[in-house]
């Protein structure tokens, strides 16, 4: 059965559920576009009102990375509503890479790649009768793509990504971004968090140095500029790495993150040599060991415990929403590098 038929099947049944330990995985329609239907990374994920919104990614609709392949990045926005998806929209630039901040029924839109760059370009999505309604939101003081984000109150942080160490901090409703610190190191691709006054991250790795972390970072807010600001915190479960992840806040105030690769195997291939890069790619996604355990950070006590842990979780790029009712929602990831999921899935525990 092709693709098509996968999603006319999934769309047909709608939910189908399975069991593994603590945690419940929720099968949901896939969506019905044959590009996305080989499914996309690192794309925009979250929930307005009730309704699920994924929007751009990225993905080799053509060829796989291992066959010369060319990766293409999406600007369609797609809302899930009564098991149902609609084609809602479509953003300004094809973008992928870049941060989703649910916000008082909309979704803020920050930063990304668009056309090969990081861009500092800012967006609210909402929707109105169905369509995405997109307007344009003060820029970011520089492009940034692959960076950690959070939200904790009425605030909204980017930290770290391609070529900056900035962290950046805006207030809802004003949305201008002003740089509260810099990063000890370069780091793309970390989780960041905001609770009781920290402002925490974790993982990413540094593009100069070609190290991968496996650290926890905090920083006491408000900034001190007299005073060393970051101290180690919590480091990252197992003595892996967040590369690949992403992070969410959940109801009850902890910081749950779903993915990621494995630090080792990732560690390995950032030296690899153009001639690794065939034996690399040709890998089996089982044999890149991506993260399939879902973590939970509690600031209280400022360590991690796990949610739950299940195959489909072992993902890197995948987008990840708190789901109204309780849960997660995940759309898409890479399976291996070059090779997206079609899946869409929700996580109970």
């Amino acid at each position: 059965m092709g693709f098509g038929g996968k999603i006319a099947m999934m769309t047909a049944i709608c939910l189908v559920a399975c069991k593994t330990g603590t945690m419940t995985v929720d099968t949901l329609p896939g969506i019905p576009d044959a590009a996305y239907a080989k499914g996309v990374s690192a794309p925009f994920c979250g929930v307005v009102g009730d309704v699920l919104v994924v929007a751009g990614g990225a993905n080799f609709p053509d060829k796989s990375l291992l066959e010369g392949g060319a990766k293409r990045v999406y600007a369609d926005v797609w809302a899930l509503s009564a098991g149902e998806w609609t084609h809602a929209g479509v953003l300004q630039d094809s973008t992928a890479y870049g941060a989703a901040f649910p916000v008082d029924e909309a979704l803020i839109l920050a930063g990304g790649n668009v056309c090969g760059e990081p861009t500092d370009k800012v967006y609210e999505l909402r929707l109105q009768g169905g369509g995405a309604v997109i307007r344009s939101l003060p820029p970011l003081p520089e492009p940034m793509a692959q960076c950690g984000w959070t939200r904790d109150g009425d605030r909204l942080y980017l930290v770290g990504g391609v070529g900056t160490t900035g962290v950046y901090v805006c207030t809802i409703g004003d949305y201008h971004w002003t740089r509260l610190a810099n990063l000890p190191e370069p780091l793309v691709q970390p989780v960041a968090f905001a609770s009781g006054g920290n402002l925490y991250v974790w993982g990413g790795y540094n593009p100069e140095t070609l190290e991968v972390s496996d650290k926890g970072l905090a920083l006491s807010l408000p900034v001190i500029p007299s005073e060393s600001p970051w101290r180690e915190t919590a480091p990252i479960p197992d003595g892996g790495t967040f590369v690949g992840a992403t992070g969410v806040t959940l109801p009850d105030g902890r910081l749950a993150v779903v993915g990621g690769v494995n630090r080792a195997i990732f560690a390995r291939a950032l030296h690899n040599s153009p001639e690794d890069r065939i034996p690399y790619l040709s890998k089996e996604p089982a044999e890149y060991r991506f993260r399939q355990t879902v973590y939970a950070f509690d600031p209280a006590t400022e360590r991690w415990a796990p949610l739950g842990s299940d195959p489909a979780c072992a993902l890197a790029g995948p987008g990840v929403a708190v789901r109204p009712a309780g849960g997660l929602y995940v759309a898409g990831g890479e399976l291996k590098p070059g090779v997206r999921s079609p899946q869409l899935f929700s996580l109970f525990w």
